[in-house]
């Protein structure tokens, strides 16, 4: 039994979430194994992968909020006593994606085992197997990031392996029992992921809902890898060719902001859709309520909504060209609401006022609004355009082209109202990663893009800074899966 409970964020959570998430119209839930003899069946299966996504350790909060509470973006207000231990970086408060990431692998798994022998079209089974790779190689990016190191920044001493690589499905828990998975390199992770895109790509859907895995997203995810595994020419023409699809407009100056308010974000290539009001998370921990208390836009004076448990920081919002009376006062507080004075960066306008509701105001991040139409109830971009051009610039610049480089950084700078600028060397690599940085505050990049670069993290004036050979850079694994498994390793200084 000892076996069984150690493996289960591996296989055995897999087993329960597919005959619980699995449904068909009438919303009649039906059996797993059952499921996937049928078109319908296959249909819902796949749906449930998608839907696993919406998880709160997945896309609904915490590789969004939790891994820039990790990073320099902004601080914890303390308002609900989330995310404080995270800003923190205290021992064990990190991301745990862990057991929701290969529950949904496996679902992955068993899904791609039942491709070959379904009744439907040669052309319905390659788009399931397209999309069912991309998700798979998605999940195993995430997981790789957070729980090993990254191969253009790494500690050699320290480095305790990648993550298991499980492509076999797992539905008894006899065979669980039986399944002693040890970690695969960093390397050989990565490889595997590179190869699942490459397989997938041509098999998914040419043009889809934004909601669903198409090629331009298989190739959006493609760039992201390959920037973070070094592979700077994959990193430029896997954007380049996604940046030409018809998928995702980059925004400009003119509609930035008003991308934000859009149920759907203009930029998006691929994005998590909460399409129900039962899908809410909720005011505990949905973004919204993570990154704001206002109920109404504009109006902090109003009973708030949420809770505002992580806000900018003086020197992100000084960075946007923001100030107010006393900016430099720690924490940027105000016995009033004082205007606050916009610079030419559009994106500073994403920031404004909370309320003071639920304890001390301070300016707050509005990307997440519920742009559904209803408060804690917000799509979630993983992959926007604007990441593409980035992406491209940095690969570029590494691959000593810097004037192709500069071009995407300014294309990118004139978009959000900035000037063009002239730089090169460090410093125009300085200020591509300073442009991530604006870019996707408060989007969950920041603290990958530090780790990759081997950068510290520098958290003043919280005077919680995190080194780059910190042991707590990395998330631990869970302890279940290493006490019943000889051939796990955890990571050092857990």
């Amino acid at each position: 039994m000892k076996k069984i409970i150690a493996l289960s964020s591996i296989v055995l959570m897999g087993l329960a979430s597919c005959s619980k998430q699995l449904q068909v119209e009438p919303r009649q839930s039906i059996d797993f194994n059952t499921a996937l003899n049928t078109v319908d069946g296959m249909n819902a299966a796949v749906n449930s992968v998608y839907s696993g996504l919406k998880s709160t350790a997945l896309y609904g909060r915490d590789l969004l909020a939790v891994s820039d509470a990790l990073a320099d973006v902004g601080f914890a207000t303390n308002k609900s006593g989330r995310l404080v231990g995270e800003n923190r970086n205290n021992q064990g408060a990190h991301l745990a994606l862990w057991g929701t990431a290969y529950s949904l692998i496996n679902e992955c798994n068993l899904i791609l085992a039942a491709i070959p022998t379904s009744s439907a079209s040669a052309a319905q089974k390659d788009s399931w197997e397209g999309q069912i790779r991309f998700l798979r190689a998605l999940l195993y990016f995430e997981l790789v990031k957070t729980y090993s190191y990254i191969p253009t920044a790494d500690i050699a001493s320290q480095n305790r392996g990648g993550v298991p690589l499980k492509t076999d499905p797992t539905n008894s828990a006899t065979s669980a029992a039986s399944y002693f998975p040890g970690r695969g390199t960093v390397a050989e992770v990565y490889t595997f992921i590179k190869n699942e895109l490459t397989a997938a790509i041509p098999k998914m859907p040419a043009s889809a809902s934004v909601a669903l895995g198409t090629q331009t997203a298989g190739r959006a995810l493609l760039s992201r890898v390959a920037l973070y595994n070094g592979d700077w020419s994959i990193a430029v023409a896997e954007a380049t060719t996604a940046l030409g699809t018809a998928i995702g407009t980059l925004t400009t100056a003119a509609n930035h902001v008003a991308a934000w308010r859009q149920s759907v974000h203009p930029e998006s290539i691929f994005e998590i859709r909460f399409a129900t009001v039962a899908e809410n998370i909720g005011v505990n921990t949905s973004l919204q309520t993570s990154y704001t208390g206002l109920a109404v836009l504009g109006s902090p004076a109003t009973q708030g909504g949420g809770f505002g448990d992580f806000v900018p920081t003086n020197s992100l919002l000084q960075a946007y060209g923001v100030s107010y009376p006393n900016i430099a006062t720690w924490p940027p507080l105000s016995s009033s609401f004082p205007t606050i004075t916009y610079g030419s960066d559009v994106r500073g306008q994403l920031y404004e006022w909370g309320t003071n509701f639920r304890g001390t105001r301070f300016v707050e991040c509005t990307k997440f609004f519920g742009k559904n139409g209803q408060i804690n109830l917000d799509n979630v971009p993983v992959f926007r355009k604007s990441e593409l051009l980035l992406n491209r610039a940095e690969a570029n610049f590494r691959l000593g082209n810097e004037a192709a480089a500069l071009t995407d950084l300014n294309d990118l700078r004139t978009r959000r109202g900035l000037t063009t600028v002239t730089l090169s060397g460090t410093a125009l690599l300085d200020e591509i990663i300073n442009q991530r940085l604006l870019e996707f505050a408060f989007e969950g990049h920041r603290f990958f893009d530090l780790k990759r670069l081997g950068r510290d993290i520098i958290k003043a004036p919280l005077n919680a800074n995190l080194l780059f050979t910190d042991t707590r850079l990395l998330a631990a694994i869970p302890q279940g899966d290493i006490d019943g498994n000889p051939n796990m390793r955890q990571n050092l200084g857990y």
